[in-house]
């Protein structure tokens, strides 16, 4: 994918490298370090992580979203490498377990009612114990959303 990218912008790298509230939950959760220097909470962020900054595309890893009255921290929020708007992408990793299938459909109807649409300006991927996150679906991903 690399090759479809350009450098950064000035304003993009300045972006990338401004001060921004992180999520200050669950600090010990974050227990791996990615290729950027981020610490992530599962091996999928990890792939997210690694692949985003192997194409050199400008990204916050949980920085603070007001939606509403409520304060999210998306996985990760993009500035879209060539019309510099923002996008967000969240990634489901437990869609095995009832329960967290309820807090995502929540999740995504706050999102949806804030303006934030999935296949919009909203990425979101997917995953249970028997069907993985990998980095071809990730590169689509990438491809689809931000070419």
């Amino acid at each position: 994918l690399s090759p479809h990218f350009k450098p950064l912008s000035k304003q993009m790298q300045e972006w990338m490298e401004a001060p921004f509230e992180q999520n200050p939950k669950y600090p010990e959760n974050k227990i791996h370090k990615t290729s950027s220097g981020n610490m992530v909470g599962s091996k999928s962020e990890v792939l997210i992580d690694m692949v985003l900054y192997k194409n050199n595309i400008p990204f916050r890893y949980e920085a603070e979203l007001l939606l509403g009255e409520s304060i999210f921290y998306p996985d990760f929020t993009i500035m879209h490498p060539k019309t510099e708007e923002l996008i967000y992408w969240e990634h489901f990793g437990i869609m095995d377990d009832p329960t967290y299938c309820k807090n995502v459909f929540s999740k995504l109807n706050l999102y949806i009612a804030n303006g934030i649409i999935p296949n919009i300006n909203l990425i979101t991927t997917y995953e249970t114990k028997d069907f993985p996150l990998d980095t071809k679906q990730i590169n689509d991903m990438i491809n689809l959303y931000l070419q």
